[in-house]
């Protein structure tokens, strides 16, 4: 009677214990299929931040067209202007040439050809061409490389980042930062910079490159005609910094809790997304930094962004 016991009790354990292995085998296979249900959801997420991101900054650069087309047409103007310069004394110096060449192939004496290279020379004013002609082509390389600059810093804007970080020279991020920006801002406000001896860092080049542009560009609409935009950049200790100060409208702390919000704006409808500093935000976050904020109603604004210092990694 006793076995019998045992054994019952026996039965029912190892019954038991057979129902809890299979309840923990179904339990890990619910986790394991939530798990990856997570993973699809949170790399669904990333990607909706991916393409959120690349769609402000091409909602930027539609704001930006017309500025960036206009510094563009600038350089274009004048280097057409000077081209048509140069078709006009080319055509004086064949002129010149055909005449010489005629004269030598006419037999002339060395005398009258002395006299009709002379008088050639002044009246074709072929030294004041050939002069010239070598600021012609001064002023329009600069032309072009302006272009080229400005097609390259845009080129920078757009371009997704890698998902590799790279060196980053701070400094050259924010000067193409400027030069985008430049037509939007010199009929409008005075900026001033002043720049750091930096070292490199390694991060993404496109994603400061939008900060600094965000950050510039709510500073150029905050401030009055001929409004004051001050940007520094220096090395602070351990920390990389780049304050952009405006003695614009100010911000009221009520609102300053909710800037780095999402969709949150200040701006009329139309105006403005609400997700540039919000985006700014989460890029300099990215690289281990945070940006700081000070300002006080109708005196000014300023936002500093603060990156800690990495040595670059640099390929061998």
């Amino acid at each position: 009677c006793m076995n019998d016991d045992y054994r019952k009790a026996y039965e029912r354990e190892k019954q038991l214990r057979k129902q809890a292995e299979q309840l923990l085998e179904d339990r890990s296979r619910e986790l394991y299929r939530s798990n990856e249900q997570l993973k699809e959801v949170n790399e669904a997420l990333h990607e909706q931040q991916r393409a959120m991101v690349q769609s402000e900054k091409m909602a930027s650069l539609g704001v930006l067209a017309a500025g960036v087309a206009h510094e563009i047409n600038n350089p274009l103007g004048f280097i057409y202007s000077n081209f048509s310069s140069l078709v006009e004394g080319l055509q004086d110096i064949q002129r010149f040439l055909n005449q010489a060449d005629q004269l030598i192939a006419g037999g002339q004496s060395v005398e009258q050809i002395q006299a009709a290279w002379s008088e050639g020379l002044m009246i074709h004013d072929i030294a004041y061409l050939l002069s010239d002609y070598q600021n012609l082509a001064i002023e329009t390389i600069e032309g072009l490389e302006r272009v080229k600059q400005i097609v390259s810093d845009l080129k920078s804007f757009t371009r997704q980042d890698d998902s590799e970080k790279a060196p980053v020279d701070v400094n050259e991020c924010l000067r193409a930062a400027l030069n985008i920006l430049n037509n939007q801002t010199k009929y409008h406000s005075r900026v001033e910079v002043e720049y750091g001896e930096l070292p490199e860092i390694s991060g993404y080049f496109g994603k400061l490159n939008q900060v600094f542009i965000n950050l510039i560009a709510n500073a150029d609409q905050a401030v009055e005609e001929n409004g004051l935009i001050r940007i520094e950049t220096r090395l602070n200790g351990r920390w990389l910094e780049v304050s952009i100060s405006d003695n614009g409208c100010g911000i009221s702390e009520e609102h300053q809790k909710y800037l780095f919000t999402p969709f949150f704006t200040t701006k009329p409808v139309g105006q403005g997304t609400g997700l540039g500093l919000s985006i700014s935000h989460n890029a300099v976050e990215e690289h281990g930094g945070d940006i700081q904020v000070e300002s006080e109603l109708g005196k000014g604004t300023t936002f500093t962004v603060r990156i800690p210092v990495q040595p670059a990694q640099k390929s061998a």
